[in-house]
């Protein structure tokens, strides 16, 4: 997520400020709508954690991120690909770091940039203490300075608001992940989720949503499951 002014966000600001704004008003402009820009980002993240409230009860975020490590370290594609392609969790996410400090310490880490047109690169990350920054909304991404990964990305663990057993996903809205996966169809899509956040029922896609190939996520109880990862039925 980025809160950074987009090319048809730019140009429509201009226009607005041409008509409202005198020239030394115009950078006072940008940054109040950065500004609430960013809240309105931050509000988004706050509401999509909200909706998980009415099941916080059966939802134990610290047993399910340690069953889905589990079923990722055992998961074939995952142990035998070469490079992967991740996510650092966000505060309502999975907690996946063990799996990136494994990644890390094989050489095998990539960890995602993001830009304000809704694109995104991969950095290839050997220390999540060192070569990581915290930006807005508390998203930790790659020092800018690193080179991008220019490599084959074979395997790819991808984060979302809410999945289906069938691979559906639905991520934040800004298409980040459905614009790299797009152009990287030779990937294994690995969706990563709370129990809470896969539905039985098959979620409605747009045309430009990538469905998942596997979906790790507990299914019931995770102490009474065996971990494992669920193929998708596409």
């Amino acid at each position: 997520m980025n809160a950074e002014i987009g090319f048809s966000e730019f140009g429509l600001l201009f226009l607005l400020a041409l008509l409202l704004f005198s020239p030394k008003d115009l950078g006072k402009a940008i940054a109040t709508f950065k500004y609430w820009k960013g809240k309105l980002y931050r509000l988004k993240f706050d509401l999509e954690d909200e909706l998980l409230e009415p099941q916080k009860k059966v939802l134990d975020r610290k047993k399910e991120s340690a069953w889905i490590v589990e079923a990722i370290r055992t998961f074939e594609p995952y142990r035998s690909a070469e490079k992967v392609a991740a996510f650092y969790p966000l505060s309502n996410e999975p907690d996946i770091r063990p799996i990136l400090q494994d990644l890390a310490k094989e050489g095998r880490l990539l960890l995602p940039i993001t830009y304000s047109d809704g694109l995104m690169d991969f950095v290839e990350i050997h220390d999540l203490e060192k070569e990581l920054v915290e930006g807005r909304f508390h998203v930790h991404e790659p020092k800018k300075e690193l080179p991008i990964y220019r490599g084959p990305i074979p395997f790819v663990l991808t984060p979302g608001v809410e999945f289906s057993w069938n691979g559906g996903r639905h991520g934040h809205g800004k298409g980040y992940y459905d614009r790299f996966l797009a152009k990287n169809p030779q990937a294994v899509k690995c969706g990563v989720a709370f129990s809470v956040q896969v539905s039985e029922k098959p979620l409605t896609l747009k045309p430009h949503d990538v469905p998942m190939n596997y979906i790790v996520a507990p299914k019931n109880d995770p102490e009474k499951e065996m971990p494992h990862v669920e193929k998708a039925t596409v």
